[in-house]
């Protein structure tokens, strides 16, 4: 994440051809990171002991950095207002993924349904960033850069495939085993595995979408991505693969240290690069 967004500021302020193949070469590495995000996220959905405090460290982080890109997008001598539109929020797209899972996990069937809110936030979010819903007024494209999606079309595909996965590998599941070996198992490790296993079908599958859309897509700006570059999600199957299912060394300092380094690296970089800039 670090080095992608290097590689975006730099080519930002900086705009040519060696520029460009250094965000380009800098967004490969960089492609691990998102999925990684929300796996995570999905780990902290069936782990965390509250989740109503998972959302609220979630939208606090939201908040700060939306309020940033606002700040930012509405300063007319940086000219970053169609930037930060197109760009949006991660942490907006991290809040709705959560959402989706929190709701479509209940077993009331009318608040399972309400699953479908967020995947409409996100169409609402693209037909915003592809000028489908066209915005003329750069304040109020300044102010709605801190509430759109990032992923606008790749963080539903997503959940949508790995729900949709995740639920035919367990009817699969039961469907090999009766009632009586599946007792047997243990079933926080055996849930674990098909969560993994279901993640990493979901970005291969996802990642051989982006490449066939590269011979179909022409406009990036239709779904607000670069097909071609999000290929290269499938590197991050590799440290998922791996995943043991065990909590790392974790405490207040080094939690918070995890929220924190997002917003610090982005203004670090982009202050560097700005003053850079003016000579």
């Amino acid at each position: 994440m670090l080095i992608d967004h290097i590689g975006k500021i730099i080519y930002l302020f900086f705009p040519n051809d060696t520029t460009y193949w250094v965000n380009y070469s800098f967004s490969i590495v960089g492609r691990i990171a998102f999925p990684i995000f929300v796996f995570l996220i999905i780990e902290g959905f069936y782990h965390t002991s509250n989740i109503k405090k998972y959302f609220i460290r979630l939208g606090i982080m939201a908040g700060i950095i939306g309020l940033a890109e606002i700040i930012l997008a509405l300063i007319p001598s940086l000219n970053m207002v169609d930037t930060l539109f197109k760009s949006g929020n991660i942490f907006i797209d991290l809040i709705l993924i959560l959402g989706t899972l929190f709701l479509f996990n209940q077993k009331d069937p009318r608040v399972k349904f309400l699953a479908l809110a967020p995947i409409l936030y996100f169409v609402v979010s693209l037909l915003f960033q592809n000028e489908t819903i066209y915005i003329y007024n750069d304040v109020i494209k300044g102010i709605l850069s801190g509430f759109l999606a990032q992923y606008s079309f790749v963080s539903p595909l997503i959940i949508i495939l790995f729900l949709i996965i995740s639920y035919i590998y367990n009817v699969l599941i039961n469907s090999k085993f009766d009632e009586e070996t599946l007792a047997n198992i243990d079933q926080m490790s055996f849930r674990r595995d098909i969560r993994i296993n279901s993640y990493v079908i979901t970005i291969t599958a996802l990642s051989l979408l982006m490449y066939t859309l590269t011979y179909f897509v022409t406009d990036a700006s239709v779904l607000n991505t670069s097909c071609a570059i999000n290929t290269y999600f499938i590197l991050a199957v590799i440290p998922i693969f791996f995943y043991n299912g065990k909590l790392g060394k974790t405490n207040i300092y080094i939690k918070s240290a995890y929220y924190l380094f997002y917003p610090l690296h982005l203004g670090i970089i982009f202050l560097i690069t700005y003053i850079v800039s003016l000579f």
